[in-house]
């Protein structure tokens, strides 16, 4: 008998990694580490050194941003939705394939919606 995957409770979790966890640990403002990882045009004003810190520490941490967040600073969703009449030949499968990849390989959140002719 196989039994279901064991559901994680708050105790299995990881606690969530901030820009102020990766601040506290390397003795760093939040604003610092965040101009860094974002690469925003102030970056120059940050060592290499330092730079080079804040980037092993979030890659150690497993740092990964919140997407919402992100969204409302830069005022960009990062999302684009193709509606297609249908996908259900090879030609239109290719295509909706093809515009997925290049959007994924480039951190678009992808949606597609099928109208089938549906007012």
């Amino acid at each position: 008998m196989t039994s279901l995957p064991k559901k994680k409770t708050d105790a299995d979790r990881q606690p969530k990694v901030t820009l102020r966890t990766i601040a506290q640990q390397l003795g760093l403002t939040p604003g610092t580490v965040s101009v860094a990882l974002n690469n925003s045009a102030s970056v120059k004003s940050i060592p290499e050194r330092t730079k080079k810190r804040i980037l092993a520490a979030a890659r150690e941490l497993n740092y990964r941003p919140n997407y919402f967040a992100r969204s409302l600073r830069l005022q960009r969703t990062y999302t684009i939705g193709v509606i297609a009449e249908e996908i259900d030949d090879a030609y239109g499968a290719t295509v909706i394939s093809g515009i997925e990849e290049y959007l994924r390989k480039n951190d678009f959140f992808f949606l597609t919606v099928i109208h089938r002719h549906d007012q």
